[in-house]
């Protein structure tokens, strides 16, 4: 998604450094530059990037997908914590 790449690159950051991600109110998220999934539950997610780590809080999270850096959570996310 080259999305998250043109904010970036308009904000003058560095794009494809970190996790970058968008979060739907009660639907979910979607996360870009992920490298590892290292702890999961359903009440809790931490994420690693190529720089840093995300830690997502919720209610009912499940993966949807995971693909080539991309991950897709539903469920109710309360908020995102960086590590």
């Amino acid at each position: 998604m080259r999305l998250f790449s043109e904010i970036a690159r308009s904000l003058g950051a560095e794009a494809g450094t970190g996790v970058c991600y968008t979060v739907l109110e009660g639907q979910g998220g979607y996360f870009q530059n992920v490298k590892k999934i290292a702890e999961f539950s359903q009440e809790s997610v931490l994420l690693r990037g190529k720089k840093g780590s995300l830690r997502i809080v919720g209610k009912n999270l499940s993966l949807s997908k995971y693909y080539a850096g991309d991950l897709a959570l539903l469920g109710e996310i309360e908020r995102v914590e960086r590590e």
